[in-house]
């Protein structure tokens, strides 16, 4: 059954969200970049039997306000992150979990290191924050190439292109699933946001912010999960992370692209599942 979505004020921001409910551990759900929470519909009836999932729209993504002025940055996201658990989860006295999807991932991460104790165990999953962003990709916010690239990605035909790019097989995934995202990707205010984020991209890196260096004090288990043919970040990227958290698990998919969770969402949510509950099943590489 949809759950119906709800909104709440964060730092003065409109976020939607979504919340399961019940007197269960709490699990946080983050997206990617030109996503919204939606990315989870798939997971989301599987992980909610086991868990009150929380599942957001970032500031400046999905149904949650797109400020044109606002500063972002991982303390922006990190604190945003931060109020939102403690005004939904912060008294129930049970477990609390978040995973994040790529640039969520990220900001998950920031979130634990910039307010450690937010969280009891990460999920990472193909997350960005260990790859420098190339210099070419800066220049897409110069005002010139950004109205540019504006029209460009947000006709069907490109957007279908790179959307389709996130998955190993785009003709497995679900076919709603596959144009509800591909319409919240197609957002013109969203990629707004994208470009906003470039300008600011060094108050949103691990490294320059000197997150990075303090991976090694987070102070919770973490797991990595990644597909074996993600186009985005490439999967030699998942031995980085693996190394610079220590303790952390890694689980690589077969045969996977960007974003497992619409893939394989059974298998996605069921090793997830076995991780925060320890409560694990052997599992070969999905092929």
């Amino acid at each position: 059954m949809p759950h119906e979505d709800s909104f709440i004020t964060l730092r003065g921001h409109r976020h939607r969200y979504i919340d399961t409910g019940d007197e269960k551990p709490s699990l946080l759900l983050l997206h990617g970049l030109s996503c919204s929470l939606d990315i989870f519909e798939q997971a989301l009836p599987i992980l909610s039997k086991p868990f009150r999932v929380l599942a957001l729209d970032l500031l400046g993504f999905g149904q949650s306000d797109k400020p044109r002025t606002a500063t972002y940055s991982l303390e922006l996201y990190g604190s945003l992150i931060q109020e939102f658990m403690e005004k939904t989860a912060g008294n129930s006295g049970l477990p609390r979990y978040g995973l994040g999807h790529s640039m969520g991932g990220k900001y998950l991460l920031a979130a634990e290191l910039l307010h450690p104790g937010s969280f009891d165990k990460l999920v990472l999953s193909n997350t960005d924050g260990f790859t420098e962003l190339p210099g070419w990709v800066r220049t897409i916010s110069w005002p010139g190439i950004r109205q540019l690239l504006k029209r460009i990605m947000t006709t069907e035909t490109v957007a279908t292109k790179v959307f389709s790019a996130s998955f190993r097989y785009p003709e497995t995934v679900d076919k709603a699933s596959f144009a509800k995202n591909l319409r919240v990707a197609r957002n013109r205010d969203a990629i707004d946001t994208v470009m906003a984020l470039n300008r600011h991209y060094r108050l949103l890196d691990l490294a320059h912010t000197g997150l990075r260096k303090r991976l090694h004090t987070l102070d919770v288990p973490v797991m990595i999960l990644w597909g074996d043919h993600d186009q985005y970040i490439s999967p030699s990227v998942a031995g980085t992370a693996h190394e610079e958290i220590p303790g952390s698990e890694l689980y690589v998919f077969e045969n996977c692209g960007h974003s497992p969770m619409l893939e394989y969402p059974e298998l996605f949510s069921e090793i997830v599942t076995g991780f925060l509950t320890n409560e694990k099943k052997q599992h070969p590489p999905c092929s």
